[in-house]
C-alpha cells in the first residue's frame, strides 16, 4: 500500500467517525430539545450538563452495540 493510499484510507475512516459523532450529537440534541452545538460542547468538556453527558454515553453505547451486530 502506498503512502497516498494509506492517507486516503485514514481520511475515509476519519470522515466515518465524524459522521457517527455528528449523528450521536444530533440524536441527543433532538431527544433533549437542545442545539447540536451545545451537545458538542458538552462532549468536548467545554460545558457541563449531567443530562446531556448521560444521554451521550447511552447513545454511544447503543452505537457500539449496533457496530458489533453489523
Amino acid at each position: 500500500m502506498t503512502q497516498k493510499e494509506n492517507q486516503a484510507g485514514k481520511l475515509q475512516k476519519l470522515r466515518r467517525y465524524i459522521d457517527i459523532l455528528c449523528g450521536i450529537y444530533s440524536r441527543v440534541a433532538k431527544r433533549l430539545g437542545v442545539d447540536r452545538t451545545y451537545v458538542s460542547k458538552v462532549a468536548k468538556g467545554e460545558r457541563r450538563s449531567q443530562e446531556i453527558e448521560t444521554a451521550l454515553i447511552r447513545e454511544f453505547d447503543r452505537s457500539q452495540e449496533q457496530n458489533k451486530e453489523a
